[in-house]
């Protein structure tokens, strides 16, 4: 704790001296205050980093401007030297090359015994001892900001609860290739889909060895057909309903870096690491949401997002009804080009926020999985339909439900 005393008091006398000498002033403030807040929480250590770019997600919690200060994070990792990797060094026949690096791992190409090329992800040496104890400090951190008046009735510790358990999460890379393992399968019924294979006798708790795919690149709309474009985004959005809907598994870092697609309009989906399970009833709450808001019927999805949610004293029933109902007939039936996922669910969270109402992450995590994925769906095939390709997956969750129900009613 004193040291986050230490590194906030030091920061925040740089941010005095940018006030005066008038940086914080005009039009050049908010980019200013992003790459202070930015610099504050990466000197606080790897544990508030992960948090940060966690909390970047949470539109229903934070106002926009500093989501996106918080989304620089996940440019601003510092990568570890291959050379600090015992395990690298046990498995590299030539030497390790960079792929990619985050908070709790990085990723190295290597070619291993027999010519074979695998990604290993590899976690950072200090991170098991450091981290649980960044945890500890965040967690009482937010013990101190539910005293504040201003947050007095917010559920701030069972957030920071919810953010450090998912961040402990992460540490444990057997649950990674678990969940890798997972994906491969259940995407093997995704025509057009591919997940690298896990090598389960290389990878450990602190290593994970998949197939190296290579020949992966970012390929801009206009590099690609229209058709192959189309069949892309259509791929991937039914990849990402059949986790949702089905399997009750939530990819929620599917950005270009982790979702890829090829000129023949098939996808490669990367990591496994920011992954949630949803219980039945939050995976039965949320298809039915969905469900509800194709069909334009308001009242029943103010009916089920209330039911998900906690409220704060103070909290308005009927005005959070009222605003939600008219949002969902606002948007009802539009196309990527027309509907704005953005908008809508931070203008879903906005009208919970100020009614009163705090949303389960586990059903904000399903909204959260699909607006990362939006920004590339809008960019190259604006004219998908993201309720019409949902239908077929949402139909089957909820007759698969109905059919659970009646069996355990007999």
């Amino acid at each position: 704790m004193a040291r986050v005393l230490v590194v906030v008091g030091g920061r925040s006398l740089l941010l005095a001296r940018l006030a005066v000498t008038g940086r914080l002033r005009g039009h050049r403030a908010g980019p200013v205050l992003e790459s202070w807040l930015a610099g504050t929480v990466v000197e606080l250590g790897a544990a508030f980093v992960k948090a940060a770019q966690l909390l970047s997600t949470r539109a229903d919690l934070l106002p926009p401007k500093v989501c996106r200060a918080l989304a620089r994070l996940y440019d601003e990792v510092r990568p570890e030297p291959a050379s600090s990797f015992a395990a690298l060094r046990g498995l590299a026949g030539t030497p390790a090359t960079l792929v990619g690096s985050g908070s709790i791992a990085c990723v190295y190409r290597v070619r291993v015994a027999g010519g074979r090329d695998v990604a290993v992800k590899v976690r950072r040496p200090d991170v098991v001892r450091s981290l649980p104890l960044d945890l500890a400090v965040l967690e009482r951190v937010a013990g101190v900001l539910a005293r504040l008046p201003v947050l007095r009735g917010a559920p701030v510790v069972d957030i920071a609860r919810q953010l450090t358990e998912g961040i402990r999460a992460q540490l444990d890379l057997t649950r990674e290739a678990e969940l890798l393992d997972g994906f491969r399968r259940t995407m093997a019924h995704v025509p057009g889909v591919t997940v690298p294979a896990v090598d389960r006798e290389l990878s450990t708790e602190d290593v994970v060895v998949m197939g190296f795919v290579d020949d992966l690149v970012r390929f801009r709309p206009d590099e690609l057909s229209e058709a192959n474009r189309r069949r892309a985004v259509v791929t991937a959005l039914r990849a990402v309903y059949r986790m949702l809907f089905l399997d009750g598994v939530v990819h929620c870092d599917l950005h270009p870096g982790n979702l890829y697609f090829r000129e023949d309009g098939s996808i490669v989906i990367l990591d496994a690491g920011f992954t949630v399970r949803l219980s039945d009833s939050a995976r039965e709450k949320f298809a039915a949401f969905f469900y509800c808001m194709g069909r334009g019927d308001g009242p029943a999805c103010a009916d089920i997002v209330a039911s998900t949610a906690t409220t704060v004293p103070g909290a308005d029933p009927d005005g959070f009804r009222a605003e939600l109902v008219a949002l969902v007939e606002a948007s009802v039936g539009r196309r990527a080009g027309e509907f704005d996922l953005i908008s809508f669910a931070t203008t879903l969270f906005d009208v919970q926020r100020r009614h009163g109402f705090y949303a389960d992450p586990q059903f904000v995590f399903p909204i959260l999985s699909l607006l990362v994925l939006e920004g590339t769906v809008r960019e190259f095939y604006p004219e998908v339909d993201f309720q019409r390709e949902a239908k077929p997956l949402l139909v089957a969750a909820l007759f698969e439900r109905a059919m659970a129900r009646g069996g355990a009613s007999r």
